[in-house]
């Protein structure tokens, strides 16, 4: 099985890559998706790109966002991770933190930098270096554009994996319209910190989808 595994914009590839290895350990293909882009049509070219061949889309976080119209694009099957999803209007408070980001150059900083370290830290454990390594800027419009998505893509039947509590609305929100959905025991970047458990856990919703 080929599975593509899609990062956040935000995120540099490299945080999807301990996935992937366990993926490959147990003797299917994953790929990850280099991403990268100032506006959505970009972000989406790309990861279309990335999944041609894609027997499973795998998105994290903001990717899930997109991550609907990729599958559909390349006719795979979609498994998402702590993630968004498409629609729903900016929360205010959230795009005024977001505005709080931007530097001189229009550019949001790095991801890593928006909370204080020890906080991040108790989100990655020992990989800090990984994290922040090429780390991506985008612009703010990136996070409030939304992309396009396939009529009736949250009736389909997909698959949700959540880490801890941070997307419950998102997860609740994909069990009430029938997916396969998990809850782990994590922080949002799960993935990274345990790679083993995560591809199982994808793995069974997978086989479940089937």
């Amino acid at each position: 099985m080929r599975l593509c595994l899609l990062p956040s914009p935000l995120a540099t590839p490299a945080v999807a890559c301990r996935l992937a290895s366990a993926l490959g350990d147990r003797g299917h293909q994953a790929v990850v998706a280099e991403g990268g882009g100032i506006n959505t049509t970009q972000v989406l070219a790309g990861f279309v790109t990335a999944a041609q061949g894609a027997d499973v889309v795998v998105p994290h976080s903001n990717a899930g966002r997109f991550a609907p119209a990729v599958a559909d694009t390349v006719g795979a099957k979609l498994v998402c991770l702590d993630s968004l999803l498409p629609g729903g209007d900016p929360d205010p408070e959230w795009t005024g933190f977001l505005r709080s980001q931007e530097l001189h150059d229009g550019l949001l900083a790095p991801w890593s930098t928006w909370w204080p370290r020890e906080n991040v830290q108790a989100v990655i454990g020992e990989h800090w270096d990984l994290l922040v390594t090429d780390e991506p800027r985008v612009p703010l419009r990136l996070l409030l554009e939304q992309p396009p998505t396939p009529q009736d893509w949250l009736t389909g039947h997909s698959g949700y994996v959540a880490f801890g509590h941070g997307y419950t609305e998102q997860a609740s929100l994909a069990e009430a319209n029938g997916w396969e959905v998990r809850r782990l025991d994590g922080e949002h970047l799960h993935l990274l910190t345990a790679p083993d458990e995560v591809a199982e856990t994808v793995l069974e919703v997978v086989e479940r989808l089937s």
